[in-house]
């Protein structure tokens, strides 16, 4: 697919990236006559995750302090957010250049039936090269083409389009970069809690069990139960309860929602099993919680405010 007949995105020279206000910053890299450079991550941004497509011509990455890797298109580059570098596109070489949330990747990967493997690209520099990526190069171009348009002019339903687009475009990265199934490392037990306070906090709602969690860090339920108990001496079980009692109580002390309200908004369908839940882990019911937040400091309680 000639990149020509892309839209033409935010921009048709080196943009700034940033997620700020979007999860998906997409544009256009047109062919120009001298080269040009994009500082990953911009100066002043936060730190998005990157999709480089290089389609005809080459480019350069130069990662922090570190040496430099020639791309030759068709070139998928994957730089995770901890990379930090320059990405340089030379004269007559054109492709599409994506900036996405780490949120909105953990989000899509986390739903993923191939999220064991997909998992790996939170942690390295991933290249689909040229003689994998080239018989998959109209259908790649055309999913690129399709999150320029959609960052470019938002529409009805273009939250839900671009993650469709960007989980086609990381089974395509991963399938092309000649990672293999059985290659999908387990990690260590700190990187695999760090992974799950992640899902935990894209999920805490979702009623999800602990053995899914694991299915979708790619784990066992055993692993993640001692990676969770070495690292913070609490189970899996306990760092969800915390998260979803951390909500509920930021609820109770700044709205004025009542607790069956807060108690659906959590995910719980029944307010009976919120309220002896609360108690249990608070050793108070809502509505007593929510009275002492309420009261003024140093005022002592009366026995009207018990539950």
């Amino acid at each position: 697919m000639p990149l020509s007949s892309l839209p033409p995105g935010h921009a048709t020279v080196a943009p700034r990236f940033g997620v700020s206000g979007t999860a998906v910053v997409a544009a256009r890299m047109d062919t120009a006559f001298a080269h040009r450079t994009w500082s990953v991550p911009g100066l002043g941004q936060r730190l998005p995750c990157h999709l480089f497509l290089v389609a005809h011509g080459r480019a350069e990455f130069f990662a922090e302090d570190g040496p430099g890797t020639d791309l030759v298109a068709p070139v998928i580059l994957w730089l995770p957010r901890s990379v930090r570098g320059e990405f340089r596109l030379p004269a007559g070489s054109d492709g599409v250049s994506v900036a996405v949330a780490e949120e909105l990747v953990l989000r899509i990967v986390g739903d993923s039936p191939m999220a064991a493997h997909l998992r790996l690209l939170f942690d390295r520099t991933v290249i689909a090269p040229p003689e994998r990526l080239a018989p998959q190069l109209a259908e790649v171009a055309a999913l690129f083409a399709a999150l320029v348009r959609e960052s470019h002019d938002p529409q009805a339903g273009t939250s839900a389009m671009v993650s469709l687009y960007l989980g086609l475009i990381l089974m395509h990265l991963w399938r092309a970069s000649g990672i293999e199934p059985g290659t999908a490392a387990r990690g260590t037990g700190a990187t695999t809690v760090q992974r799950f306070r992640q899902l935990i906090e894209l999920h805490y709602r979702d009623g999800i069990r602990i053995d899914r969690f694991a299915e979708m860090l790619g784990v066992t339920r055993t692993h993640l139960h001692e990676a969770c108990l070495r690292a913070t001496e609490r189970t899996p079980l306990a760092l969800l309860h915390e998260r979803l009692i951390h909500e509920a109580r930021l609820r109770l002390e700044q709205t004025d929602l009542a607790v069956e309200t807060v108690a659906y908004g959590l995910g719980f369908r029944d307010a009976a099993y919120f309220n002896r839940f609360f108690k249990r882990l608070t050793g108070q019911s809502p509505g007593a919680y929510r009275r002492a937040a309420a009261r003024p400091a140093g005022e002592a309680p009366s026995f009207a405010a018990w539950p």
